[in-house]
C-alpha cells in the first residue's frame, strides 16, 4: 500500500483527484492510503516522513506550494513530489525542488494514470533502499546508504547520517528489527553499524568513516563474520 498527501486548498480539485486515485487503484489493482490537506502550512506543521507521493497545489493560502516544497525537501529529499496547479510557468519551477512531474487542473484521468505510472515506478525501485525510522521529529525517510550507525545510551537513541544526527527514544532491539540484519550488525551492545560504511578494522575498534567504535569481545567474531559476508557479497 502506498500512503498519499494530497495538498490541496480547493475541494473540487481536491474531490477529482481523489477520484483519478480510486480509479487508478481499480484499474491497476494497486491500494493507496490518502491524506488530504487544506493549505501547505498545515501541511508542513503535519508532515511525517511516512508518505510516498505528495500532489502539492501552489497557489494556496497560509504558505503557497513552492514555499512548503521547500520545507518539505529539508525534511525529506527522497519523498516523490507532483505538483497540480492551473498555471505551468509556474509548476515548472517546482524542478528546482525536484519534482517528478506536474499536472495541470483541471487532472483528467489519462494524463493522471502517465504520471502516476511514473511514481509507482520510482517507488518500486526505492524499496530495500530506504528505511522509514521513529525520531524524536516523527517518522523520518533515511536512505540504507546514508545511515552509519545507531547509537543507544539507556533508551535516548542516536541515529548517525551522511545528512547530520537523529534522535530518537526507544531500544536498540526495535530499531534492529526495522533494519536488514545482511547490512546492520552490531559491534558492542551500543552500536548497530551499517557494514556498507566500514572502512577498517584495527585491533578492537571498527572505523566507521573517521569515527572509531569499540567492538567488544563477545561480539568481535560475530561482527567480523557479518561484515565478511556482507563484502563477500558485494
Amino acid at each position: 500500500m502506498y500512503k498519499i498527501a494530497l495538498v490541496d486548498d480547493e475541494f473540487d480539485s481536491s474531490e477529482k483527484l481523489t477520484k483519478c486515485i480510486e480509479e487508478y487503484s481499480k484499474e491497476f489493482g494497486v491500494m493507496f492510503n490518502v491524506s488530504r490537506f487544506r493549505n501547505g502550512l498545515n501541511f508542513i506543521e503535519e508532515y511525517s516522513s511516512e508518505y510516498d507521493i505528495v500532489f502539492m497545489d501552489i497557489d494556496m493560502p497560509h504558505m503557497n506550494g513552492m514555499d512548503a516544497a521547500e520545507r518539505l525537501r529539508a525534511m525529506d529529499p527522497s519523498v516523490i513530489l507532483i505538483f497540480v496547479t492551473f498555471l505551468a510557468k509556474y509548476a515548472i519551477r517546482g524542478y528546482k525542488y525536484d519534482a517528478l512531474d506536474y499536472m495541470l487542473k483541471p487532472v483528467n484521468y489519462g494524463a493522471f494514470k502517465i504520471t502516476m505510472s511514473r511514481a509507482i515506478q520510482r517507488c518500486a525501485g526505492r524499496e530495500g533502499r530506504e528505511v522509514i525510522l521513529p525520531s524524536a521529529e516523527g517518522k523520518i525517510r533515511i536512505e540504507l546508504s546514508c545511515l552509519d550507525y545507531v547509537e543507544i545510551s539507556n533508551h535516548d537513541i542516536t541515529y548517525h547520517t551522511s545528512r547530520g544526527l537523529y534522535r530518537a527514544y526507544g531500544t536498540m532491539r526495535a530499531i534492529e528489527k526495522l533494519l536488514p540484519s545482511d547490512q546492520f550488525s552490531k559491534c558492542n551492545r551500543c552500536y548497530l553499524v551499517n557494514l556498507r560504511s566500514v572502512t577498517r578494522i584495527q585491533g578492537n575498534h571498527v572505523y566507521v568513516g573517521d569515527e572509531e567504535l569499540e567492538i567488544s569481545r563477545p561480539r568481535k567474531q560475530e561482527f567480523l563474520d557479518a561484515l565478511n559476508e556482507y563484502n563477500a557479497r558485494r
